[in-house]
């Protein structure tokens, strides 16, 4: 059975769905000796499907891991400046992939694996999965600031989607955002004279961090899988 080779890179987990078509684009990924086609059909039985040196397998040892990061982590695979990494709290025998950003000093949910696709589903700026985060901030909320922050605003040249907040007090609170700027909440607070004491993620789509205590992990249900699949986006 034949498959496009995008699909294909992106079930063997040797990267995301997004890196995985500038590799075709840059010439790195050969099938059978000549260079790659985006969108091109590949038989994975048959054909010889290289990145760079190596021979890419097709991969149905999917996984999929929910991780609390710590503040202090950083949310890549790798950094150039030798901190720590997701990948240094997650230990398994596939490579895997964060999902998306949290930045070095929030904590909170985060999601690895190395099903391209799913990843695809959940960072493209087209589709818009809800994440919930607490944060506390410094000096009080205002009325004023949740407005602002609920209707959308303009940070570092960009438009923020509107969002949807719940007071937990005086200088806390819930926001749902349905984008994934850089450093969205700090911006949007700074931008409003607020500064961020804690930013903590509970939710990504149907998924809630639950118990899972600080630097630890746990692998996905089948259920919460499929609810992550199946998760309606906002587009």
């Amino acid at each position: 059975m034949t498959i496009r080779i995008n699909k294909f890179l992106a079930e063997s987990g040797v990267g995301s769905r997004r890196q995985n078509e500038q590799d075709i684009r840059d010439g790195k990924v050969t099938v059978n000796g000549r260079r790659a086609e985006l969108g091109e059909f590949i038989d994975p039985k048959t054909d010889v499907v290289m990145l760079g040196d190596k021979r890419v397998a097709q991969n149905h040892n999917l996984v999929y891991i929910m991780l609390n990061k710590p503040v202090g982590i950083i949310s890549s695979v790798r950094d150039e400046h030798g901190r720590k990494t997701v990948l240094d709290l997650v230990k398994v025998k596939q490579r895997v992939y964060p999902v998306g950003r949290l930045d070095y000093n929030s904590s909170g949910l985060i999601l690895l694996t190395n099903d391209g696709d799913l990843v695809l589903k959940l960072t493209h700026p087209r589709y818009h999965l809800p994440k919930k985060y607490f944060v506390e901030i410094k000096p009080q909320l205002q009325q004023n600031h949740i407005d602002a922050m609920e209707k959308g605003m303009r940070i570092e040249g960009a438009n923020t989607l509107p969002t949807e907040i719940v007071r937990l007090g005086k200088t806390k609170f819930q926001i749902t955002l349905y984008q994934g700027l850089k450093r969205q909440i700090r911006e949007m607070c700074g931008v409003l004279g607020l500064m961020v004491v804690t930013i903590h993620r509970t939710d990504i789509g149907p998924l809630n961090i639950g118990d899972l205590k600080p630097g630890q992990h746990r692998f996905l249900t089948n259920k919460e899988i499929a609810s992550l699949k199946n998760a309606k986006i906002k587009l």
